[in-house]
């Protein structure tokens, strides 16, 4: 999976998270080594992403798709948004 970073460390309620005795892990991706190889990995073939999007929603329906995520209804798990003129099939 590959993420940006949220917002600085605080505005994370640490205080109410170690209330909660909640675990909390983080790792980070080499996104700059790795998705050149990915990329290649793609084009030729070897791994094909088709299979891990369970949805293809048009950007301009994202209000509704981040509903239908946060509900996890219609078993979304990873949605692709499709901006407008994009032609994607």
């Amino acid at each position: 999976m590959i993420g940006v970073y949220g917002p600085p460390w605080n505005l994370v309620p640490m205080g109410s998270i170690m209330n909660k005795g909640i675990t909390v892990r983080t790792n980070q991706a080499s996104v700059k080594r790795l998705l050149p190889k990915m990329i290649d990995h793609v084009m030729s073939g070897r791994l094909n992403p088709k299979g891990l999007i369970t949805h293809r929603i048009p950007l301009e329906e994202i209000s509704d798709a981040y509903h239908m995520f946060s509900a996890k209804r219609d078993n979304i798990i990873k949605p692709l948004l499709i901006p407008p003129h994009a032609g994607v099939a």
